[in-house]
């Protein structure tokens, strides 16, 4: 027989030698890589060409609100095959997921795109992955079928605008099956930012010729109303951690996903304690890069979950980035926070955001669940998303997409004060329109800061301030026994308006004062809480 011929011809014995060249291919493909279009005729047809559909079967993918056409990165997707006609179930079926342009290149290597991957659900043992097929999956025995589900995690987050073609073929018998028209699903990426993203992405120059005062507010959201599956058994025992972080430069990272956990997050996600992470924070404190103010807020427990948390903090133009962490108990090693949080933007000091928290996992115990059983992952993991979507169904977030997960947290940020630099060269198309707080304490606004700031004093002093009193005892395990508090003090400009010298509360960076090298702007000590 022609291999290139339509007709099937029976051997002697009544096997079909379709059946034979089919599994020829097969074979052919598994051993050059599965290199090119996957061919779902079924092993088991005795004619080459597909039935017209008709709108019998079909195949849904299952997506919130009206994005039928787009998927979001490293999210799970329960596809659908059904049949719409009691009468008409199906037999066999294939599914596979592939690139579009694979039906451009007889050679093209599924390996060398990412399209994500189908996972079959156990508990219905009703698909197989396919050994014939590259990312297929495809009917375990020949029994009648009217619905199939299928898993479907779609691609890793990556800078490709990556289109996936999911297709799926179905047969009643070995003389009618289906592809085609209502059994393709053709989906776009997603390129809008994760829910939880900041508004501007991190810029390694800021230009503005200001600095400015922030406070961020940590507004918690997890109880058993918003995430009732599987809330843990023990509600007084449920809390966030002290809300910790920095302001910083652009070369410092505190934590961001992709990377491993610091000594300091690892206790912070496993234990709720803070205290290793903030001594991190104190430890790279620096004029020049680094960190620049140490952010804490308030920990709270059940019933007070849902109070907010307050830190203020100052940004300048060498840290104009700022990270949070709160710590979540319990779970094995789960944290809510933000990463490289920018505020300095291209038409001023960013004024007002707010961002949705979800769950993220330091990678170093595994559990799938707030209460379940942990173990030291072996070898450490890098900081991920808690498994939203998990295949299991111990977990929380069991089939569920991110943009269904009600928030943990939400964090609000939002400028409080902007303080003119002097004697800075900027760019004068930056950080216009900025808010400034005179000496009676009253906004104004300033159309061109050098100009103004130039006008308005004519000589410059640096002073310390007062030492702050100091923090309250934290304990460095547990609720009692040794810890550590910490107290800061900052630097303050003194400004001569016609010949009055006049103490402001206006912080200028240190490397603008003549002052001692060696003056520390924040201090720790040891204490003790009794137990």
């Amino acid at each position: 027989m022609d291999l290139f011929t339509n007709n099937v011809i029976k051997t002697s014995n009544g096997v079909s030698r379709l059946n034979t060249l089919i599994i020829l291919v097969s074979v052919i493909n598994t051993a050059t890589g599965q290199l090119g279009r996957c061919d779902q005729t079924p092993t088991q047809a005795d004619v080459t060409t597909p039935s017209e559909n008709n709108g019998i079967y079909r195949m849904s993918i299952s997506t919130k609100g009206n994005d039928t056409n787009i998927y979001r990165p490293d999210q799970t997707y329960v596809l659908k095959l059904t049949s719409n006609n009691p009468t008409r179930p199906f037999r066999w079926f294939m599914i596979t997921v592939e690139d579009p342009d694979v039906d451009n290149s007889p050679q093209f290597d599924h390996k060398s795109v990412d399209v994500g991957s189908l996972k079959t659900i156990d508990t219905n043992r009703q698909a197989r992955y396919s050994e014939r097929c590259y990312n297929s999956v495809e009917n375990t025995d020949n029994s009648d079928k009217y619905k199939v589900e299928i898993h479907w995690v779609s691609p890793k987050q990556n800078d490709r605008k990556q289109t996936v073609r999911l297709r799926a073929m179905v047969a009643e018998n070995s003389e009618v099956w289906y592809t085609g028209e209502n059994l393709t699903i053709i989906l776009e990426k997603d390129n809008r930012k994760p829910l939880d993203s900041p508004p501007y992405s991190p810029t390694d120059t800021c230009n503005l010729c200001s600095e400015a005062r922030y406070e961020v507010i940590f507004n918690g959201r997890w109880s058993r109303m918003t995430h009732p599956r599987y809330y843990p058994s023990r509600p007084d025992d449920n809390g966030y951690s002290y809300m910790v972080g920095a302001s910083h430069s652009y070369d410092y990272i505190l934590w961001q996903p992709g990377d491993k956990a610091s000594p300091g997050l690892q206790k912070l996600a496993e234990e709720a304690d803070i205290s290793v992470v903030e001594r991190e924070i104190i430890n790279a404190m620096s004029l020049h890069n680094g960190t620049r103010t140490l952010i804490r807020g308030k920990r709270h427990y059940h019933p007070d979950m849902h109070a907010p948390s307050h830190a203020v903090f100052r940004v300048d133009r060498i840290h104009h980035l700022f990270s949070v962490l709160v710590g979540m108990k319990p779970s094995p090693d789960w944290f809510l926070g933000a990463s490289r949080f920018e505020l300095c933007t291209d038409i001023g000091w960013l004024e007002y955001s707010e961002i949705p928290l979800y769950p993220w996992d330091a990678g170093t115990m595994d559990g799938v669940s707030y209460e379940s059983p942990t173990s030291m992952t072996q070898p450490v993991d890098t900081v991920d998303r808690v498994a939203v979507g998990s295949f299991n169904q111990e977990s929380p977030f069991y089939q569920m997409n991110l943009n269904e997960l009600k928030p943990f947290a939400i964090l609000q940020v939002r400028r409080l004060d902007v303080y003119p630099l002097n004697g800075v060269e900027c760019s004068n198309d930056k950080g216009t329109d900025e808010a400034v707080i005179n000496d009676e304490g009253i906004s104004s606004y300033i159309d061109e800061e050098p100009r103004v700031l130039s006008s308005r004093q004519n000589t410059e002093e640096c002073v310390m301030s007062d030492w702050s009193e100091w923090s309250e005892c934290k304990p460095d395990s547990g609720n009692c026994g040794l810890g550590t508090q910490i107290r800061s003090r900052r630097t303050q400009r003194k400004l001569n308006y016609e010949g009055y010298l006049v103490q402001t509360n206006e912080q200028i960076p240190i490397e603008n004062c003549r002052t001692n090298e060696n003056d520390a702007l924040v201090q720790s000590q040891q204490c003790f809480v009794n137990c």
